[in-house]
């Protein structure tokens, strides 16, 4: 089965709150439960949303990338 994983970046300023990543990570799960934070950004797992998701996207004119096939670890 072919995953849709969605890769943001966080242009976060040196002086960000410390606790701005763990704000993130706890938004992002409301999207999806399948949120692997990375340095400097996060992956989801949106596959079983990916209707919604493609709405979405599709109605604000985002660029993103979504890799397919790419797999989403369990840590955070």
């Amino acid at each position: 089965m072919s995953r849709s994983i969605l890769r943001l970046a966080f242009d976060l300023s040196p002086d960000a709150d410390a606790e701005l990543p763990e704000r993130l990570r706890r938004l992002l799960e409301d999207f999806t439960p399948r949120v692997q934070m990375l340095e400097g950004g996060a992956l989801l797992d949106l596959t079983g949303a990916m209707r919604w998701w493609q709405l979405l996207l599709g109605l604000c004119g985002c660029g993103v990338t979504l890799l397919e096939g790419a797999s989403l670890g369990a840590g955070r």
